[in-house]
């Protein structure tokens, strides 16, 4: 988490730089002549915190406790952007999202006199299609800035869900019984996750941010917002669950 939010204070920085430098320069910020090239294209690779929010503690009474951790996210895919004027483009990309988190669940079953906690590693593998407009200010002559905002569908590959579970139950002579288990499953559309799985489609916000130094390399951000409730359960109840990402990006473009 530290190495992130040193990235995008480096970000930020560079983003100063740019713009003391236009000071010094005649440079419009928005130029709305005709963009310089039809078709642009890029390689990107990211790396942030993947997340999911979820209402598993009003959905479930018995539920007392959840806890839903960040873990680490990667991104690798390309970009083509089709200009329509200089400082407005169409975009779209093709990405490969590698996604982690882990959550910590307290269950406590009053009738039954039980306590169970649950820990969840949840790793797994998706396809990424944004569709975006791109709004492009010059901060130098040699430095552009974009912010992009569109809509993306996500559609699962593959993963897996880990589950460690311990137990505490009082018997009927009031000793309190011990146990634990651990299970594995798939993450996407198995009846075996713990309360619910994933559905293998999202549907969300793309929401990016960066510069492009010398029409050649990109550093910038971008969030992944889920709009859809993704949670596969068969259960009468059903749980809101939700995708989230941020990453720091960096790329190349070729023409």
């Amino acid at each position: 988490m530290t190495s992130l939010i040193k990235k995008i204070t480096l970000t930020l920085v560079a983003g100063l730089a740019a713009l003391a430098v236009r000071a010094q320069e005649d440079v419009p910020l928005i130029n709305f002549g005709p963009a310089k090239q039809l078709l642009t294209l890029n390689a990107h690779v990211g790396a942030g915190n993947s997340l999911i929010s979820s209402n598993l503690e009003s959905a479930f009474p018995s539920i007392t406790e959840s806890s839903l951790n960040a873990g680490w996210a990667f991104l690798f895919g390309a970009t083509a952007e089709v200009g329509l004027r200089d400082y407005l483009a169409l975009g779209t990309e093709v990405n490969l999202l590698i996604d982690n988190y882990t959550g910590d669940i307290i269950v406590h079953r009053e009738a039954s006199r039980q306590v169970s906690n649950i820990f969840l590693r949840n790793h797994f593998y998706a396809i990424n299609f944004p569709v975006y407009l791109s709004l492009k200010m010059n901060l130098a002559s040699t430095v552009r800035w974009n912010v992009d905002a569109g809509l993306y569908y996500t559609y699962g590959l593959g993963g897996k869900q880990h589950q460690t579970v311990y137990n505490a139950v009082v018997n009927d002579l009031g000793q309190q019984i011990l146990s634990s288990y651990s299970t594995t499953s798939n993450y996407y559309n198995d009846s075996r996750s713990f309360i619910n799985s994933a559905h293998k489609g999202d549907i969300g916000l793309h929401i990016a941010s960066g510069l492009t130094f010398r029409d050649r390399y990109i550093l910038g951000a971008r969030a992944r917002l889920g709009l859809k409730n993704i949670a596969n359960t068969v259960g009468l109840i059903h749980p809101n669950i939700h995708n989230f990402s941020f990453m720091v990006v960096i790329g190349y473009r070729f023409f």
